[in-house]
């Protein structure tokens, strides 16, 4: 009976897990290039039961009674590469990647922070994000103010009174004159980049990803960059709320479970104990 209850707390601890999982990506449903995650689940590993002290066995030798699976543990949590629809929205500074590979952020750490970051700290941070702007001074920057790299790991600046366009490549046009006489300068190249094993890269905040001393850079990202678009969330609010709904059906019955259990050991106790 007492296994019994443990079987069921444990389900109740993972199935925990599980909705902090799916309400995280519930809330960043609406954030651009956020990847959805997940969780795995997996039992502990089978227990042989013996019983200690057997009458029935000449010498009480212990009698085996068999295995048992004492409950649920919580496995590894994973991310859904998966490439998320794309939005139009017209503006020149709006970058989506196609394919593989991630834009390069010059990130500045605002505080100290868990993942061992402190004030001001300036850490090289990869995005699936490409909403970006341009500054007073031209300089191309996320909404929150950290510069986008280009191809060579630099700042990007452009002149902020000229028009300016960028192909499929990355490349910042700038154009020049009007009409006829119009030309048009690669003045920059946005920098795109890929890695070996997406497994080696440590999810910080919403959107952005650390490298870690396993990630392995490669030579070039297979991915092309479109103007004009927003990678959005890959997330199906649709099918986080019926994960949700399946959570809390689990998480009840497990809870019944411990109710019944409880009240079982209850009668045992209390009512078994007077004969």
């Amino acid at each position: 009976m007492v296994k019994g209850l443990y079987t069921a707390w444990t389900a109740m601890i993972n199935e925990q897990h599980r909705m902090d999982v799916a309400t995280n990506n519930l809330a960043n449903a609406n954030t651009n290039g956020y990847k959805k995650e997940g969780s795995t689940q997996q039992t502990f590993d089978a227990q042989l039961a013996l019983k200690i002290k057997d009458t029935s066995e000449a010498g009480y030798y212990p009698r085996r009674l068999g295995h048992i699976v004492p409950g649920v543990k919580t496995g590894e949590d994973y991310t859904d590469w998966s490439e998320g629809p794309m939005k139009s929205t017209g503006n020149t500074w709006d970058l989506a990647i196609s394919g593989s590979g991630f834009f390069a952020i010059d990130y500045t750490s605002a505080h100290n922070n868990v993942a061992g970051h402190t004030q001001g700290q300036q850490t090289t941070m990869y995005t699936r994000d490409g909403s970006f702007t341009l500054t007073a001074d031209g300089e191309l920057v996320t909404h929150d103010g950290d510069y986008v790299l280009d191809s060579d790991g630099q700042h990007i600046e452009v002149d902020p009174t000229k028009k300016h366009a960028v192909n499929v490549k990355g490349q910042v046009l700038e154009f020049t004159g009007e009409g006829e006489e119009e030309t048009s300068e690669v003045i920059a190249t946005i920098g795109l980049f890929d890695f070996e094993d997406y497994d080696a890269l440590a999810k910080y905040g919403e959107n952005l990803y650390e490298p870690t001393d396993e990630a392995v850079l490669l030579d070039e990202a297979d991915g092309t960059i479109n103007a004009g678009f927003l990678e959005q969330s890959n997330v199906s609010v649709v099918d986080e709320m019926v994960s949700i709904i399946n959570i809390q059906r689990h998480y009840e019955a497990a809870s019944t479970m411990i109710q019944t259990a409880n009240e079982t050991l209850n009668t045992a106790t209390t009512q078994l104990g007077k004969l």
